[in-house]
């Protein structure tokens, strides 16, 4: 008895003839292996003939695209079929490893009645074409996170091509460190956008990456569309203008201290190279706020105008600046200036006090040159005030404050009278902390000319002439060493203009450097012409009043050397302090008298020539 029809088992071409959309098996080279007649209609071929064929030769446009995917081995839903209008295609790869591809064709024809009226939208043949043209990078995963479809800029961004992805979990992409983190794992999570920034390791990129939820109808999430925008080009963007910023704010700090050079050009000439970085270190120290600096530098240098620039470009510029010579007064009447008085102090005292100097300064600055002449009382009691900024008055009990900055200058060598116990160390350190050297005028010769240049002019404003630099005034001016500096670079122009009879001033600054040459003998240092110069009398004129000084001086210094035997004891006869016996003493190069009384010539040759026991 034969065997029931529907016993029999189907074979392949039965089976694949039941389905109701079109099917085909294509070999890696594109070979049609296995078809049904749904697709064979579609074509227009026969299912023999059709058998055999290159896909290419019927989907030209396609074909390429189904290569890929056979040879990935990968699954690629949703693939639009532009040859045949209304079909799209879903491919899988075939059971058990098998090289190979099985395409399901759906023709949207067919479907219409289950699917309703709504028609196909005329985009849907473009939507893989637009997907691929986005210059984002754009990739879509499932619920399961899988990446089940990634666009050409998206696959650039991690330095792979789509097909080596396409179908991977992504902490695939984690784990073989093609990017330290990704979005679709928390979107998943909190089913809201969520935006990340990602660093990509193979391209060393950095992405901004926002996935956004697609939701099913069931209210969960079904897809996981992510955008990615390539930031590394705009960041370095940015830090090429950070770097821009920061070295124009450098040339900004640059340009403002040539111009507040420029400001103080009426006086200060900086056109040497160690006068520009003197004056930047000096607006350096003013913007930064530093109430204590040390000038120092030989006399005649410019220390005042320094001291000027310093309070002027500060930001307690409007507060006062008060200028006190420590050189100029004896000890007592230099401490009341310094600190003030209380009422009943002495006799003559203003009848409620006077405020000193540091306090009448309030925010502002108090200049304190010749800082190396102060006396050790008084330097105590600077000292104090500089810690703190805590003071008393002369003959006060109540702790006054102050907070007024302190700029001290001197042309002395503080190191060596720190050594000489008439300067303390410890004032010395404390003074020193921003301490700037002004250089001597003969180490640059740049300011030289240009302040000639500026005096000129200036001279020729105030006594209405024409005097000018001749090229002779040029040679001498640059061959001359200025012991005195910028003061005596001034004094001879004055000189110039006044008592030369010629516009030009060349001839007579020749004359009057070559007579100072000749009055000096010929190892004379730059600090004893200094001195020299300083105290010289005018050519043919009277001796000048330093100089009858100082020869009164030395004679007073030495008829008290003989009557006293202390410098304590000539303190008190002269009416200064100790300190300042010692001073004058060395100033005159004489020895202090001693205990056995006598003068100190003879109190050297005893030292000299002691006696025998």
């Amino acid at each position: 008895m034969p065997e029931p029809l529907s016993a029999q088992p189907l074979t392949l071409s039965e089976t694949l003839n039941s389905l109701p959309m079109g099917y085909m098996v294509i070999d890696l080279e594109g070979q049609v292996l296995e078809a049904n007649n749904h697709v064979a209609a579609l074509l227009g071929l026969s299912v023999a003939n059709l058998v055999g064929l290159d896909v290419a030769s019927f989907w030209p446009d396609s074909a390429p695209e189904l290569l890929k995917v056979a040879k990935s081995g990968r699954q690629a839903a949703g693939l639009i079929l532009p040859e045949i209008s209304g079909c799209w295609l879903l491919t899988n790869p075939l059971a058990g490893g098998r090289p190979g591809l099985a395409i399901t064709v759906f023709d949207q024809r067919l479907w219409h009645p289950l699917m309703g009226p709504t028609p196909l939208d005329p985009l849907t043949p473009y939507y893989k074409k637009i997907f691929e043209s986005s210059s984002d990078g754009i990739s879509i995963c499932d619920a399961q996170a899988r990446l089940i479809l990634v666009n050409r800029a998206s696959a650039e961004h991690l330095g792979v091509t789509p097909e080596q992805i396409q179908g991977r979990h992504v902490s695939f992409l984690v784990q073989h460190r093609l990017l330290d983190n990704t979005v679709c794992l928390d979107v998943l999570k909190a089913k809201k956008p969520v935006t990340k920034l990602i660093k990509h390791f193979k391209t060393n990129k950095q992405v901004l990456l926002t996935g956004n939820p697609i939701f099913s109808p069931d209210g969960e999430v079904h897809l996981v569309v992510i955008n990615e925008r390539d930031l590394t080009g705009m960041m370095e963007l940015q830090s090429d203008f950070n770097r821009q910023s920061e070295q124009l704010d450098r040339l900004k700090d640059q340009l403002a201290t040539i111009e507040l050079a420029e400001l103080a050009a009426n006086d200060i000439v900086a056109v040497s190279p160690s006068m520009r970085l003197l004056l930047d270190s000096a607006l350096k120290l003013a913007r930064y706020g530093v109430r204590e600096v040390l000038l120092t530098g030989e006399s005649g240098t410019g220390k005042g105008l320094i001291a000027k620039f310093l309070h002027a470009n500060s930001k307690n510029s409007k507060e006062p600046f008060i200028h006190l010579n420590c050189a100029a007064l004896p000890e007592t009447l230099l401490e009341t200036e310094l600190f003030g008085y209380d009422k009943g102090v002495f006799t003559g005292a203003a009848p409620k006090g006077r405020a000193g100097l540091i306090e009448a300064a309030g925010r502002g600055a108090v200049f304190l040159d010749e800082i190396g002449e102060m006396p050790l009382s008084i330097q105590a009691k600077l000292l104090t005030f500089l810690d703190n900024h805590e003071f008393r008055r002369v003959g006060g009990r109540a702790v006054m404050t102050s907070p007024c900055a302190v700029i001290a200058a001197t042309n002395r060598n503080l190191e060596d009278l720190v050594a000489e116990k008439l300067f303390r160390q410890d004032l010395y350190y404390r003074l020193n902390v921003f301490g700037l050297h002004i250089p001597p005028l003969r180490e640059r010769p740049e300011d030289t000319l240009e302040l000639a240049r500026r005096e000129i002019a200036d001279l020729n404003r105030r006594y209405d002439q024409s005097l000018t630099l001749d090229p002779l005034a040029v040679k001498v001016l640059q061959g001359h060493t200025f012991p005195g500096n910028v003061r005596e670079l001034l004094n001879c122009l004055h000189q110039a203009a006044l008592l030369s009879s010629d516009r030009q001033v060349g001839p007579f600054l020749k004359t009057l450097f070559e007579s100072r040459r000749r009055s000096e003998p010929p190892d004379a240092s730059p600090a004893s012409a200094t001195a020299k110069t300083a105290s010289r009398p005018a050519e043919g004129g009277p001796p000048a009043l330093s100089t009858e000084l100082d020869r009164a001086e030395r004679t007073l210094l030495e008829e008290t050397v003989k009557a006293c035997r202390s410098t304590r004891e000539m303190a008190v006869r002269l009416g200064i302090s100790q300190a300042g016996v010692s001073r004058r003493l060395k100033k005159h190069n004489l020895l202090p008298p001693t205990r056995n009384g006598g003068s100190g010539r003879s109190a050297r040759r005893r030292r000299q020539n002691p006696p025998k026991p």
